[in-house]
């Protein structure tokens, strides 16, 4: 090897030794901050009315000051989107959606109502892919049937334990503390 060659070599090492390393370049996050799981709030007596019964309709009222003003539904923000059943031909999906109306309204926000209740998966896989979301607060009332397995696709680890079909008070809340799934639960 001759010395020009030696010289160059050794310059080109330098050099690179100098410079610094190009930044690693990340995919932006794009998952919520925080994602409230409820279900539907209380049903009429009547099990072929789709509808929320009288205590039903206050519950919905009263979910507007706790997700507005409890602490803990509040540190990421207000809810930036609400998602809800969609209904279906025998009207299953309608609960859901009148329970989440009265927020929807406060927040100035459609309710959206994209899937079937069987389709948990592909809401999840929506929300958590969306940037539009990414660092904010997500609320979304689902039927209590597949609350455990929308949580799970959300990236919940650990079960939660299986919403009891009278509860109509329960919140499930997903936040996301170093790339994992964190569930706490509170009621309202």
């Amino acid at each position: 090897m001759t010395s020009q060659s030696m010289w160059r070599n050794s310059a080109a090492i330098v050099l690179f030794a100098v410079l610094p390393a190009p930044a690693p370049t990340h995919a932006p996050v794009t998952r919520p901050a925080q994602i409230i799981l409820i279900r539907h709030a209380e049903k009429p007596a009547d099990a072929a009315n789709p509808h929320l019964s009288r205590a039903g309709e206050q519950r919905a009222e009263a979910l507007v000051s706790f997700i507005t003003t409890d602490a803990t539904m509040t540190r990421f923000g207000l809810p930036v989107a609400v998602f809800a059943t969609k209904t279906t031909k025998d009207d299953n999906g309608q609960r859901t959606q009148e329970t989440v109306a009265p927020l929807a309204r406060a927040l100035k926000l459609p309710v959206q109502t994209p899937y079937l209740g069987r389709n948990y998966a592909a809401l999840a896989r929506q929300v958590l892919a969306n940037p539009a979301y990414a660092g904010k607060t997500v609320l979304i009332c689902w039927n209590h049937e597949q609350i455990v397995q929308l949580a799970e696709a959300l990236g919940v680890t650990s079960s939660p334990r299986k919403w009891k079909g009278r509860v109509f008070d329960d919140v499930y809340v997903i936040t996301y503390q170093s790339g994992a799934a964190v569930l706490t639960t509170s009621r309202y």
